[in-house]
């Protein structure tokens, strides 16, 4: 039997592999190994930094700075209804807000064209396989690596609920066949948007996965879907207001059985909501990878904060560098 206690201590994947793991959650760890350039601290961050081609203006980051709010879905949004508010008044600030509007729209863009790995260069063929292997797959990240690994090969082996009119998500449609593996994005993705009617609806790249064309500034009533910045509590509160964020997190909330987590710090400050629905859960056991290279008082720290948040069920840290979807060979040269 393996060694769970709390100390620096990891064991392999293999040891545990075997037991049974119906549900998977990856983070932005899975997304780090193998695209380094995912590791930037934040969009507004490298949005403002001199490595992207259009950077944020001194009037957006104002803007940011006024609502209190690093997220750009936040600031797309107020000028959205700003703009609509304008035009009522017989558009007396067009040039300001659209200014404001396009400044913003193409430095998130810029951003996350230079942080995503480019299309064509992640091992998906490896991803894909592996992703099959699990009923359910619920991500944190806003990457396009799930979406770009299940279009590769075999796509009816996956199901990621839209399928409404026009790639909508309807929340009175949602049964999935029992065979098929469901992909959850519990923070939304930069391939989802949400709609000036409320729904959420999955934009498709172009063939050369050219990532700006999915911010197409002509569309300036469709939201960026991803919460990337903020604290658990406005994460869970953004989750609440979204049907597809929510029916998301309530699936995840309901697991059973045994889940694998990998490439996630499960922080305390951002990703509370996630280990409260883990704990909550009927699951009987979880695997929690954790990245070796840290040095031993942060993995014990790390061990005795889930085990300390996370009670009555089975758990198993393991060298996350000895699963496949951690591995050092899914890494791409940046």
């Amino acid at each position: 039997m393996p060694d769970h206690s709390i100390d620096e201590h990891l064991i392999d994947w293999e040891e545990i592999s075997d037991i049974g793991w119906k549900s998977l959650l990856i983070g932005n760890g899975f997304s780090i190994n193998v695209w380094e350039k995912f590791g930037y601290r934040t969009l507004f961050e490298l949005a403002q930094s001199y490595d992207v081609n259009c950077q944020l203006n001194a009037e957006s980051r104002d803007l940011f700075d006024h609502l209190g709010s690093a997220n750009f879905e936040d600031v797309l949004r107020m000028l959205f209804h700003a703009k609509l508010v304008d035009e009522q008044l017989g558009s007396p600030q067009n040039g300001e807000i659209s200014s404001l509007y396009t400044n913003t729209k193409s430095s998130l863009g810029s951003a996350v064209n230079f942080a995503h790995v480019p299309h064509g260069r992640a091992n998906v063929a490896l991803i894909n396989a592996e992703l099959r292997q699990f009923t359910d797959v619920f991500s944190t990240n806003y990457d396009l690596l799930p979406y770009w690994s299940i279009m590769h090969d075999e796509i009816w082996r996956f199901r990621d609920y839209f399928w409404g009119a026009n790639g909508t998500f309807d929340l009175t449609n949602t049964e999935a066949p029992a065979d098929r593996t469901k992909l959850h994005y519990l923070h939304g993705a930069i391939h989802l948007v949400e709609l000036a009617n409320g729904k959420t609806q999955k934009l498709t790249c172009n063939e050369d996965g050219n990532l700006l064309e999915l911010f197409d500034l002509d569309n300036d009533d469709k939201f960026p879907l991803f919460i990337t910045e903020g604290s658990w509590k406005r994460k869970l509160s953004r989750i609440k207001r979204n049907d597809y964020l929510r029916f998301c997190f309530e699936n995840f909330s309901r697991m059973s059985g045994g889940l694998l987590v990998l490439g996630h710090s499960l922080h305390k400050d951002y990703d509370q909501h996630i280990v409260d629905a883990m704990a909550a859960s009927t699951l009987t056991r979880i695997a929690v990878g954790v990245w070796p290279q840290q040095d031993a008082e942060a993995i014990v720290a790390f061990k005795s904060r889930i085990a300390h948040d996370i009670r009555d069920k089975q758990l198993h840290f393991f060298n996350s560098q000895t699963h496949p979807l951690g591995a050092e060979n899914l890494r791409v040269e940046t």
